[in-house]
């Protein structure tokens, strides 16, 4: 679409990867993810080893999703379009939640994230974060515009962590007892 190649090694995998679905349309009848009459869910769950330490939370996830999608009905095109702000407002927060949960709950992201507060209040302890953003050494990004002002970049780090805490919190109270019924 945009005229540029990918690069050796990306488009090798591709490659690779179309003929792995390729060749599971041989034994699927032609299908490639499910076999004839099996529903998606399914077919992942079939996949999925239950040794691994989230099959539980899979299952969890499936059973719920099966609930939710039972009473589904299809939008006209007018419909969906009229929809369209109020769903993407949603999915705005949905992000920003979803990055609270993935900095809260990842150790790797978690530990890396904590170093860098760390860093940034250290240097606002001893005055030198406004030198640093004005230097251009220090860049931080809010909703798409630059952010200039020592103070601010504090205060949205502060906000951050306390929504992290929160919604990392709300996220595990709703999972759990999922998990618990499974049992």
């Amino acid at each position: 679409m945009t005229g540029r190649r990918f690069e050796v090694g990306y488009a090798a995998a591709m490659e690779a990867f179309t003929e792995v679905l390729e060749s599971r349309k041989e034994g699927l009848g032609g299908s490639w993810f499910s076999a004839p009459g099996e529903s998606s869910k399914d077919a992942f769950m079939r996949r999925l080893k239950t040794s691994d330490p989230a099959y539980e939370i899979y299952a969890a996830y499936a059973a719920e999703h099966t609930e939710r999608w039972a009473n589904a009905k299809a939008l006209s095109m007018d419909a969906a379009i009229k929809e369209m702000p109020e769903i993407e407002r949603k999915y705005a927060l949905e992000c920003a939640e979803y990055d609270n949960v993935l900095f809260g709950i990842n150790d790797e992201f978690a530990a890396a994230g904590k170093l860098e507060q760390e860093q940034l209040a250290k240097l606002a302890d001893v005055g030198k974060l406004q030198a640093q953003l004005d230097s251009g050494a220090v860049v931080a990004i809010d909703g798409g515009a630059k952010v200039t002002s020592a103070d601010a970049l504090s205060k949205s780090v502060e906000d951050f962590e306390a929504g992290k805490d929160k919604a990392v919190d709300a996220v595990m109270a709703t999972k759990l007892p999922a998990l618990d019924k499974k049992k």
